[in-house]
């Protein structure tokens, strides 16, 4: 198994282990963090793997109109944003529905990269991932 599909299934994991009236909050916050490093392990991954492709050029247009990918950067956006709060802010306390909800946002968002991931926008969508601009 990838180190990206381990991730999401340890976060899915913290989840299950705090499906109670108590759950326990360090647990919530790993599971948003891992939710969210699933996804940016997926995209990075296949940035190093990927970078032989070339043509990239039309990108930023392109990718307004692909609704695979805009669901993967909208997720990769949130995501990154959950989990700096999971991580640094201490007052959040976390519920299992708000960690579950990132969780499906980052699996559903992996499966749409996975739909994706050979097309040219999607490979242009990494470099700029990646802040490398042509």
């Amino acid at each position: 198994m990838a180190y990206h599909d381990d991730l999401i299934e340890h976060a899915n994991y913290l989840l299950g282990r705090n499906l109670s009236d108590d759950p326990k909050q360090v647990e919530l916050r790993r599971a948003v963090s891992a939710a969210y490093y699933a996804l940016f392990h997926l995209l990075t991954t296949e940035a190093a793997q990927n970078w032989k492709h070339e043509g990239q050029r039309i990108r930023f247009a392109r990718i307004l109109i692909a609704r695979n990918l805009k669901l993967v950067a909208d997720s990769f956006v949130t995501l990154q944003q959950v989990r700096n709060t999971a991580d640094y802010d201490n007052s959040k306390v976390w519920s299992d529905t708000e960690v579950a909800e990132a969780i499906v946002q980052a699996r559903e968002a992996m499966t749409a990269w996975m739909a994706i991931r050979e097309k040219e926008m999607a490979q242009e969508y990494l470099f700029d991932l990646m802040g490398t601009r042509s």
